[in-house]
């Protein structure tokens, strides 16, 4: 009786912890991921590494400005944006391939 009511009270923490626990995991998903790209990966290897974006823009309408031969950027928030205003933006050539790499933080 006494083991059913322990297990019972462990998953019941453990469902209540994973709100709060996946924002932590996702930023450190995204830190290790975007720390790992280079200028001329794949549009597919990006989406692999990092998931898929927060948002599918055209240069420019995000952040505004555009770099040369810009013409898709995919920016990926913070679980807490714009609470925590941190976003790593990615931006891609006509081929699909990363043409620049910025990580927004506002201080």
């Amino acid at each position: 009786m006494r083991r059913g009511v322990a297990t019972t009270v462990f998953f019941i923490a453990a469902i209540a912890l994973i709100p709060s626990l996946w924002p932590i995991l996702r930023v450190h998903i995204l830190e290790n991921s975007f720390s790992k790209l280079k200028i001329n990966d794949s549009r597919d290897a990006v989406v692999r590494m990092m998931g898929h974006p927060w948002k599918q823009e055209d240069c420019g309408k995000w952040l505004g400005g555009t770099g040369a031969g810009c013409t898709e950027e995919f920016v990926y928030a913070h679980p807490y944006a714009p609470y925590i205003p941190e976003y790593w933006i990615i931006s891609f050539n006509s081929d699909h391939k990363v043409i620049n790499v910025y990580h927004a933080v506002s201080p």
